[in-house]
């Protein structure tokens, strides 16, 4: 059977890359919510290529597949083996690999919520979240999807960085929230100053998410900011 390019010569490995860049690496000493989307696919994908024609490292040929798909993996996650296999680097075991990756995810995703937290008032939400912020030093903002019965269906995080009104894409939110086929949301980011205090920006988010989630009829119950010592529910302020 004739080989393809993805085939072709030798390819280049995780193993030989620097050791501060190897993604395996640093899932294990830093954990997997640590890594990028990139870095994630390039695990799956383990290798790159290298032929007379071209020279990819696994996360170069995983960035390319990442922008073919609009940087999103949720729309990568919804493609065919097939499709997949036709991205140079890819090929038909690769992009069976992805797609078996995906599906687990959406099982997962799709599995009963059982005891799946209650998160009916902020002090749940504090005490179901507050773990994802010990001792970060970035903000970080993190949506939760909840069932129709307040329980958690997901947990993602949006941004991390200095927050701001155009750093956190309603459209992104929400189409998230509409992914996971939540019946509301709840929003959540931290000031690791301690300073609880709502910024300008942090009001402008809120009344921002909120309309949009009227507008598309999936609630934004409350908004908390936490720190490292207690939190400010939105909603108890009256910007929800």
């Amino acid at each position: 059977m004739k080989k393809t390019d993805t085939e072709i010569g030798q390819q280049h490995t995780l193993r030989e890359w620097p050791e501060s860049e190897k993604p395996r690496e640093r899932l294990l000493s830093q954990g997997a919510t640590k890594l990028t989307d990139v870095e994630l696919l390039a695990i799956l994908l383990r290798t790159g290529i290298r032929s007379k024609f071209q020279s990819l490292t696994a996360l170069d040929v995983a960035r390319n597949l990442l922008m073919s798909y609009e940087n999103s993996l949720s729309t990568l996650a919804m493609r065919d083996a097939l499709e997949l296999s036709n991205t140079a680097g890819v090929g038909p075991v690769k992009a069976v690999t992805l797609v078996a990756a995906f599906e687990i995810g959406r099982r997962i995703q799709n599995m009963p919520v059982g005891d799946a937290p209650l998160l009916n008032n902020p002090e749940a939400v504090h005490k179901f979240i507050m773990r994802d912020f010990a001792g970060e030093k970035r903000e970080i903002f993190k949506v939760i999807a909840l069932s129709t019965s307040g329980k958690v269906k997901r947990v993602k995080t949006m941004t991390e960085g200095t927050l701001s009104a155009s750093l956190v894409d309603a459209r992104a939110v929400f189409k998230f929230a509409i992914l996971e086929d939540a019946a509301s949301i709840i929003v959540v980011h931290n000031h690791p100053s301690g300073k609880l205090d709502p910024s300008k920006e942090d009001i402008q988010i809120t009344k921002d998410l909120v309309h949009s989630g009227e507008f598309l009829d999936i609630p934004v119950h409350d908004h908390l900011i936490v720190g490292p010592t207690g939190y400010l529910s939105m909603k108890n302020a009256g910007y929800v």
